[in-house]
């Protein structure tokens, strides 16, 4: 039986390892529903209800529905919201196969192959392309993110599965970046387990040869890796809330996801100017100006800054342990400024940067050429 998988993902989802919650039919919206908030007007669209949960899926008190289907080429996970007596559609996320049917992972073979595992059941809320769902609260979350193990075909690859992870809509774990990993390429599949504790993700975890820890950095899930610290993002607090030609101060912490380093760099850049000031103690912390003389890793070469840059070298930053940044800024442009965020680490003698061009999260190159993540401004 021979699977050919047009892998396609329509986003908007969220996970958690938690109990889940069984839904009657007056609990969940009804086939017709899922199929007109899905697929519009066409009612010639049969859909088949492969299972349903309830489960919490962002900061709001209200429980969301996951629903798993299936509708002729299609396998789907969607999400939805009961809104009074009604249902919200939140999102999508869909795999188009061209044969749909049972299939399960042979350890013995290394592969996936046609029909049911001997002397196992099919686990519920699982689908033919959806091989495994896990539902987990990442760090700093109050509520549930989507992980899943999905299955896809290339070639010289053949049939593999590989993680995938939503947070609140946006992908924040790519497991197709592994495709090239030695140790897929031999077991065509990419298993995964959760740590509840460390609220981490590890790959390949019974094989110590290539079992590798993901941390979720308030982005996206980075490996981590000997040597590399992984600020990650706390909260950001700006008071009072900015308003353009006054002056906020704004409080940004951070914590180390990853292992000890004796020198790492944090970036800030403010691209539509304003003005930035430095707030309490100053050691370590340095302000560029703009017309200040900056370094482009791009053009390799001296420039002059376009705009603001706040650089703080920060020594000796050991695991979870958390570090502040304070500073003054005054909105020119906007009352939600543009502040881009980025970390750099010297590996031997080379610069590594946190993001970089192999990042799934959104980022924009800074002045010096770097990737960096823009950094979500309080919306009180």
């Amino acid at each position: 039986m021979k699977l050919s998988i047009l892998f396609r993902i329509t986003v908007t989802l969220l996970f958690a390892f938690v109990s889940f919650v069984s839904c009657s039919q007056k609990e969940a919206p009804s086939d017709s529903e899922i199929r007109q908030a899905v697929y519009g007007n066409d009612q010639n669209r049969k859909i088949r209800v492969l299972g349903q949960k309830q489960i919490n899926l962002d900061e709001t008190p209200e429980m969301e529905i996951l629903v798993l289907f299936q509708s002729g080429t299609s396998e789907v996970l969607a999400a939805f919201r009961k809104d009074g007596s009604s249902w919200t559609f939140l999102w999508k996320l869909e795999f188009f196969l061209q044969s749909l049917g049972e299939m399960f992972y042979d350890a013995k073979l290394k592969s996936w192959v046609p029909g049911s595992a001997p002397g196992k059941e099919k686990v519920t809320f699982a689908g033919d392309c959806l091989r495994r769902i896990v539902l987990a609260e990442l760090p700093g979350d109050n509520f549930n993110s989507v992980f899943i193990e999905v299955l896809s075909e290339e070639p010289p690859l053949g049939l593999f599965s590989v993680p995938m992870g939503y947070r609140k809509g946006k992908k924040v774990w790519d497991g197709l970046q592994l495709k090239e990993h030695e140790e897929l390429k031999r077991s065509k599949r990419v298993d995964f387990e959760y740590n509840n504790k460390e609220k981490s993700f590890r790959i390949f975890p019974t094989n110590p040869n290539y079992s590798q820890e993901f941390v979720f950095n308030g982005w996206e899930m980075i490996p981590n890796l000997p040597m590399q610290p992984v600020p990650a993002f706390v909260s950001l607090e700006v008071t009072p809330k900015f308003e353009i030609g006054k002056e906020s101060l704004v409080t940004l912490q951070l914590k180390n996801r990853g292992n000890y380093v004796s020198l790492t760099y944090l970036s800030l850049s403010f691209p539509e100017a304003g003005s930035v000031r430095l707030a309490g103690e100053t050691q370590g912390v340095r302000l560029y100006k703009k017309g200040d003389i900056v370094f482009n890793v791009v053009q390799n070469k001296k420039i002059p800054a376009e705009y603001p840059l706040l650089e703080v070298t920060k020594e000796g930053w050991a695991n979870n342990f958390r570090y502040g940044v304070k500073f003054y800024y005054t909105p020119k442009e906007s009352v939600t400024p543009k502040i881009l965020f980025r970390s750099t680490y010297k590996f031997y003698h080379e610069i590594v940067s946190i993001p970089n061009q192999f990042s799934i999260a959104p980022f924009e190159r800074d002045q010096q050429g770097f990737p960096s993540y823009l950094l979500g401004t309080p919306a009180n």
